[in-house]
């Protein structure tokens, strides 16, 4: 008996190198999920220490998501 792989997602379709929806929609999802836990992360920390590293309880959100310009 030949046993054969199962494929179980499929990542892109076989004749094109473009990944698929669902894998780009789970992508998306997990960098949003990594970003709003460095959120609390760096919301937790007090002024003082935010001063320390350069920010501004204002300025959070976008250098978490952007970085420092």
């Amino acid at each position: 008996m030949t046993t054969h792989p199962v494929t179980l997602l499929r990542t892109s379709h076989p004749s094109s190198g473009k990944p698929s929806r669902i894998r780009s929609l789970f992508a998306s999802l997990m960098h949003e999920i990594e970003i709003r836990r460095a959120l609390r992360e760096v919301s937790a920390l007090d002024d003082a220490a935010m001063h320390d590293i350069g920010l501004t309880p204002g300025n959070v959100e976008d250098v978490v998501r952007c970085g420092r310009h």
